[in-house]
């Protein structure tokens, strides 16, 4: 079974997102971890996005990269290109996947404005795992 990390700088919302999406996807073909360089907390704008695309993760809890027992991996995903020079070393010599989507913790204003980029950044990592599941082990129809 491949093993995959969603790696981030605190592991808030797109880490989390991808972690559901891609244990959703890749069901019980690939075992899917996220965790940050540091531990932050789960944005509840991220938790609201994900489950109005029923796929609730209020169970989640962030957590630092140094906090995985699990240290080796076939695939690290990263969704900000300023991690490519931040993945520290991990066993397994993983294939690094970089990916570019806005942080949506950087919006401001109104809550609604606000969960609208959440919501952006939910649709598009879910078509990134979806993409990557498809691509790597051609197991979604």
């Amino acid at each position: 079974m491949k093993k995959v990390l969603v790696l981030s700088d605190k592991n808030e919302a797109r880490s989390q997102m991808a972690e559901k999406w891609l244990k959703y996807y890749g069901k019980r073909h690939i075992e899917v971890w996220s965790a940050g360089l540091e531990k932050g907390s789960i944005h509840v704008l991220a938790q609201k996005a994900m489950a109005e695309c029923i796929m609730d993760i209020p169970e989640y809890k962030s957590k630092a990269v140094s906090e995985l027992e699990q240290n080796t991996f076939d695939f690290v995903l990263c969704f900000d290109q300023k991690m490519e020079s931040r993945v520290p070393v991990l066993d397994g010599n993983p294939e690094i996947l970089l990916y570019e989507l806005p942080d949506p913790a950087d919006v401001e204003g109104e809550e609604n404005i606000r969960l609208q980029a959440y919501n952006a950044v939910c649709n598009a990592v879910d078509d990134i795992c979806f993409s990557f599941v498809q691509e790597h082990f051609q197991i979604v129809s």
